[in-house]
């Protein structure tokens, strides 16, 4: 349900008033193109055919210049990780057929935000975790497949800006009639207050957010996967009753939301699919802003499926993703605060994946702790670096530029002492923190707030689930590639940038801890558990929080499936453990905290599937008995 019209407009108004409309546009889609070309993808080209996506033309939003809605760009968002995947086919697996490893990124909470469940019965033969409540098992393998997923950022949501009647704004025009809005009233009960009186109002399109009625505007949200939530629910239940591809893309198809699935059996058929309904929209829709409510713009419908990324057995013979773009020709997100372009943190995978043959389950396994250290920044900058490092004079900035050159990459504390091991680690954010405010600030204006966040974690300030690549920096490297519509550098040559900002970085640094690289040592981000869940909703007693040492870039759970040829091997980690009950007098369930040190050691635990496994590894047995 993410969607970010109604700021992407504020944002646009912000750079309108300071550069003038076509500016304003070239700003824009820099920082968040409608699409892109170049951005590294789940299937490759060869792999899956573009030629039928949809693509419209796009216009510029109506706004109104004292629209209240629109006015003071608000600050940068706090990105969330999203999750990643890996699955590995029979030319890139040791020791076993298929092997898929799923770090679903929801963020870190007590009691544990996943549970693990084995469902054998009603022609379910199932074992796996999933979010708690849920009747899916969103990660698990049956006898014959293994699943798994991450969220895949497609558009399936759109704001519509509905035309309010001036003499009676509990209505609004829709093909050359005026309606009514349909208005409910609910009764929120708190809990030592009064009660809090909410009307909801809906439009042709959906929910009403926000509504304006100095400029006669409403804004409503319109969602591709309204009233097809149940649908979506079965689809995904009885996807893990397939037995081969081609029964599980039949699922596939009909989930309305918009994940990325994926697949591997024991025949070694690994799969991916981009799943979701995705409207066809008619030409002058630029999905990124609000669009005309009063007919022009309707949806002609959903795209087939076709028109969705998928692919069983690639040619690369694996599959890697985190949250990127699944295929050329894809319409990015409209997410002010996502954007797909050729900087992307997928690469850090795929790059290690290729940098050997073939992987065994473990090899597999323990690139989960390699991509949970790696700064997913360093690459891009690193080698903009290296290559600005030769036009360089003062001793000071290449003495710092030969530190950042020597580093590979990954930020860690293997002595526990609480600071990171790397000098570097201080100095590559400090340099991206200047780096974005010496480019971006002076053009983005008032807007800068909304794009000056580098993403890092610091102590008291985790990242909500994981890090990413934020959308200000993703700009900046295709500045300083000279990739954008608008100068972000104003003339000034790339050596010359870098180096400034590099020098001020080293100078703010060393105001602090000296001058001698040694001292430049950072505290490292630790990854507290919260007792509220995504929504800031208290689920436990404050007491009951927890803090691991250090914060890692991967799942809220971890798991992998071994597929060989007679059987599937499970393993999984779900922190802080599988119970979340505590007593009365405040005892925790002795599984309420006992996976917490084993995910810190990046550790497993096995899913036992077989009957006779589960036989020999029961630690107590109920039996209900129906009257």
């Amino acid at each position: 349900d993410f969607n970010t019209e109604i700021e992407n407009a504020q944002i646009l108004t912000a750079l309108a008033q300071q550069h003038g409309t076509q500016t304003a546009t070239d700003i824009f889609d820099d920082l968040n193109p409608r699409r892109t070309t170049g951005a590294p993808t789940t299937i490759a080209a060869d792999d899956w055919s573009a030629s039928n996506i949809e693509a419209t033309a796009h216009s510029l939003p109506t706004i109104a210049s004292s629209d209240p809605v629109l006015d003071n760009p608000g600050t940068a968002a706090r990105m969330s990780g999203f999750s990643n995947c890996i699955v590995l086919g029979p030319t890139k697996a040791n020791d076993a057929n298929a092997i898929l490893v799923n770090g679903p990124q929801f963020g870190w909470f007590v009691p544990a935000y996943t549970y693990s469940v084995g469902l054998h019965g009603a022609g379910f033969n199932i074992v796996g975790n999933t979010p708690f409540a849920y009747p899916v098992i969103l990660f698990g393998h049956n006898a014959d497949i293994a699943w798994g997923s991450t969220w895949g950022a497609g558009d399936i949501v759109d704001i519509y800006r509905e035309q309010l009647n001036p003499d009676n704004t509990a209505q609004y025009m829709f093909k050359g009639s005026y309606r009514d809005f349909q208005t409910r009233t609910e009764t929120i009960k708190i809990k030592g207050a009064a009660d809090k009186i909410i009307e909801m109002h809906h439009s042709v399109h959906g929910p009403v957010t926000a509504f304006d009625k100095q400029n006669l505007a409403a804004y409503a949200k319109h969602r591709s996967w309204d009233g097809k939530e149940l649908i979506s629910l079965l689809a995904w239940m009885h996807s893990g009753r397939a037995s081969n591809p081609q029964q599980w893309l039949a699922y596939a198809e009909q989930p309305a939301l918009n994940i990325n699935w994926y697949y591997a059996d024991r025949a070694g058929n690994i799969g991916y699919a981009f799943v979701g309904h995705y409207p066809q929209r008619v030409d002058g829709h630029d999905n990124r802003y609000p669009a005309d409510g009063t007919g022009a713009m309707e949806w002609q419908g959903r795209q087939p499926f076709t028109n969705n990324p998928h692919v069983i057995d690639p040619a690369s013979g694996y599959i890697a993703n985190w949250n990127n773009k699944p295929a050329e020709g894809v319409l990015n997100p409209d997410e002010h605060w996502y954007s797909w372009s050729s900087a992307d943190r997928v690469e850090n995978l795929k790059d290690t994946i290729e940098s050997q043959d073939r992987f065994s389950p473990e090899q597999a396994w323990n690139i989960i702790e390699s991509s949970s250290f790696a700064d997913v920044n360093a690459k891009y900058f690193l080698q903009l670096i290296r290559q600005a490092a030769p036009q360089w004079n003062d001793p000071r900035l290449q003495q710092a530029g030969a530190l950042l050159e020597n580093w590979d990459g990954s930020s860690r504390d293997r002595d526990a002492d609480g600071f990171y091991d790397q000098a570097q680690t201080l100095l590559f954010q400090t340099f991206l923190d200047q780096l974005l405010k010496d480019v971006l600030a002076d053009d983005l204006g008032p807007a800068f707030k909304w794009f000056s966040s580098t993403g890092y974690p610091s102590p008291g300030r985790p990242t909500p689930s994981g890090l990413n690549i934020s959308t200000g920096l993703k700009t900046l490297v295709e500045a300083l590639k000279g990739s954008t519509r608008y100068d972000f550098l104003n003339g000034q040559d790339v050596p010359s940038q870098l180096g400034a900002a590099l020098l001020t970085a080293v100078s703010r640094i060393s105001d602090v801890r000296g001058e001698d690289p040694a001292r430049w040592r950072m505290p490292v981000a630790p990854r507290p558990y919260s007792s509220k869940n995504f929504l800031g909703i208290p689920q436990a007693d404050v007491s009951s929080e927890m803090v691991a040492p250090i914060e890692h870039n991967r799942g809220t759970e971890n798991n992998m499936m071994v597929m060989t040829a007679d059987k599937v091997i499970g393993y999984e980690v779900v922190p802080p453990g599988q119970s979340g009950f505590i007593s009365p007098a405040g005892e925790k369930h002795q599984h309420y905290e006992d996976q917490f040190d084993l995910y810190n050691t990046f550790g497993k635990r096995r899913i036992w599937f077989y009957p006779q496994d589960v036989e020999a590894h029961k630690v107590s047995e109920t039996v209900i008995t129906l009257p």
